[in-house]
């Protein structure tokens, strides 16, 4: 079989764009941070330095936590594009949150808890939020805290 000139020309020009197209993954893309592989969160006994994790979540829901919350440690939310939330459902008219912004690390002793203690071992419920989330906490990337009414919740 022939080919015209015209006919080669656009072949060999096909062919060049195919192989300049870059294999590499996308920029959505995230790694893995203290043992907490992309996309979870991990909730940790101990700091998330030395500690181990108990439990982890990637699912965009209110959830219990397993395996009791009053344990979590330290939290490291590897997501890089939801901030999660822990909570503390205190069992009065309003709930306690804690939010940890998008691929960021957290031992909870280092943050006050509304209850005069800290936030370790006071964790009942995770929440991570979803689209159209952009990873913040209140506009910005560092930890918030805050409370909401009962019933607020799924």
């Amino acid at each position: 079989m022939k080919l015209n000139r015209k006919t080669a020309a656009t072949l060999f020009t096909v062919g060049l764009a195919a192989t300049a197209i870059p294999l590499t993954a996308s920029s959505a893309s995230a790694d893995s941070m203290h043992g907490c592989s992309y996309p979870r969160v991990c909730l940790y006994d101990g700091s998330y330095q030395n500690g181990s994790i108990f439990s982890w979540y990637q699912d965009t829901t209110y959830q219990r936590i397993i395996g009791g919350g009053n344990r979590v440690d330290a939290v490291v939310n590897t997501r890089n594009d939801d901030s999660v939330w822990l909570i503390d459902d205190r069992g009065d008219l309003r709930d306690a949150y804690i939010c940890i912004p998008r691929d960021t690390a957290v031992n909870l002793g280092d943050y006050a808890h509304p209850n005069g203690t800290t936030w370790a071992n006071d964790a009942d419920a995770i929440k991570i939020w979803g689209d159209p989330d952009d990873g913040t906490c209140s506009g910005d990337f560092q930890v918030r805290q805050g409370t909401l009414p009962d019933g607020w919740r799924p």
